[in-house]
């Protein structure tokens, strides 16, 4: 069974989006964090599968806190979200893929879908 986080500290983008995988994806283990501290105390009782990561919820910059979820998760996978579409190089750069905030539903499904049957625990 797939275990997805979301952390945003709004909690409206964080509901939205744990509708969104529950109808669409019937994804039912979702865990969500508003803050770095609720983040890494999840991630340390169950590493999860998928960690949707707002662009803004780490002092640092997301690029950079992605590289140190990776050193510290390997096997976990991180989409950034951000309001700002110039963002999606840097995520890229940073080996997590990337949802623009103002995405329709059917385009955050097309980018969700794929990563969750490349793993073999999930849907």
């Amino acid at each position: 069974m797939t275990r997805i986080l979301i952390a945003d500290p709004n909690a409206a983008p964080r509901k939205a989006l744990a509708l969104l995988l529950s109808r669409r994806l019937g994804v039912s283990d979702i865990a969500e964090a508003e803050d770095v501290e609720t983040l890494v105390r999840n991630l340390s009782e169950s590493s999860g599968d998928l960690l949707l990561l707002d662009w803004t919820l780490y002092g640092a910059p997301a690029p950079e806190a992605c590289r140190l979820l990776r050193k510290a998760y390997p096997l976990l996978i991180i989409v950034l979200l951000s309001v700002n579409a110039e963002d999606e190089q840097a995520a890229r750069s940073a080996g997590a893929a990337f949802i623009h905030k103002g995405a329709s539903p059917e385009t955050v499904v097309a980018v969700l879908e794929p990563l969750l049957k490349s793993n073999p625990d999930s849907l």
